[in-house]
């Protein structure tokens, strides 16, 4: 139930992603050539633009945790024996966990702190915009939770240690 619940997670946020990387290319293609055709912008293709970027990296992020595709520096780790390296694996997990809570509870504040402000172009209420932040730091979170997981179990198992 587990895995099936995390990869319908994570191919949700791939569909979001993708869409609007999509709206973003087509929105910023569409300023070029009312840029260059017209003469003239709009304001609001950049902020919608804007806004899609900082969705996509944020997502993207929590996407990255599944396929353990952050940069890490994990050559040491690898060295140590399997009790070591699981150790340092956990530890390491944990201090993830504790930013992540943390990027939650705050970026839930933000959201809430900006929820009368609206964008500059479209008036759109910005903790529209910022509720990705605790969103993201959810999903990391799950995705983290994932892969320690799976971590463990594969390094428990090879090593033939316990079952």
């Amino acid at each position: 139930m587990w895995k099936r619940f995390i990869t319908i997670l994570n191919k949700a946020s791939e569909t979001i992603s993708a869409s609007l990387l999509v709206l973003m290319v087509v929105l910023i293609f569409m300023q070029i050539v009312s840029r260059g055709l017209f003469g003239t912008s709009y304001s609001w293709t950049e902020e919608i633009s804007r806004f899609s970027m900082i969705w996509i990296t944020f997502l993207g992020a929590s996407i990255a945790f599944q396929y353990t595709a952050h940069i890490g520096i994990d050559y040491f780790v690898k060295k140590l024996p399997a009790i070591p390296e699981r150790i340092v694996n956990i530890i390491g997990a944990l201090i993830c966990a504790f930013f992540f809570v943390v990027l939650a509870l705050k970026g839930f504040e933000l959201m809430q702190g900006a929820g009368n402000q609206g964008s500059p172009a479209l008036r759109i209420p910005m903790n529209y915009v910022y509720i990705i932040i605790p969103v993201s730091a959810v999903l990391m979170l799950l995705n983290l939770v994932d892969v320690t997981w799976k971590r463990w179990k594969t390094t428990t198992n090879n090593e033939g240690i316990m079952e």
